[in-house]
């Protein structure tokens, strides 16, 4: 009787021995997740960037600061560089606007109007560069392209105005993505 509970007490502490083995191993796994952070996929001597105006091609009144604004905005928001005057700066995000294309999408048909647009589609496309001020050199020059559907009669509250937000939106993400991933 001795000899199975001599068996059973080594059976046991293997099982323990196993399970401390499992929780270090996630604890150490998951202490890796807290220490992450998306500055360290940047270039170590860059803190902040320029956002000059961009430079428009197009014939969209005030898109120019609008878009600025909009990139300006999405890198406060997601703090990963600090938005600095061109003067005093490690780096620079230099824009073109280089289309705005509204483009039908959806089509109804009616005995009174025959074929009518109802809904739009507004694309967005910009060409950015980012520049290494320390360095002087380009790390990359990209273009990127966003693209938002929108109710041209006003029967929604989607209009022109938001998709417009929202493709800018989408291309400001583009833009953060590739100088996280990318560079």
């Amino acid at each position: 009787m001795d000899f199975n509970n001599f068996k059973f007490q080594i059976s046991n502490f293997k099982f323990q021995i196993v399970g401390i083995i499992l929780v270090v191993f996630m604890l150490l796994s998951n202490s890796a997740c807290w220490y992450y952070s998306f500055r360290g996929t940047l270039p170590p001597h860059i803190k902040n960037v320029a956002i000059p105006i961009f430079k428009d091609k197009t014939a969209e009144f005030n898109i120019q600061q609008v878009v600025t604004d909009q990139i300006r905005l999405g890198f406060i928001q997601e703090n990963i560089l600090k938005v600095a005057d061109e003067d005093n700066c490690h780096s620079v995000l230099y824009g073109t606007i280089l289309s705005i294309q509204d483009r039908p999408l959806v089509f109804t048909e009616s005995e009174e109007t025959g074929e009518a647009v109802k809904e739009y589609r507004v694309t967005v496309k910009v060409e950015v560069e980012w520049f290494d001020k320390i360095n002087n050199k380009s790390i990359f020059k990209k273009q990127f392209t966003g693209y938002s559907e929108y109710d041209p009669t006003g029967a929604t509250e989607k209009d022109r105005e938001t998709a417009l937000g929202e493709s800018l939106s989408q291309i400001t993400e583009d833009i953060i993505n590739s100088i996280l991933s990318g560079w």
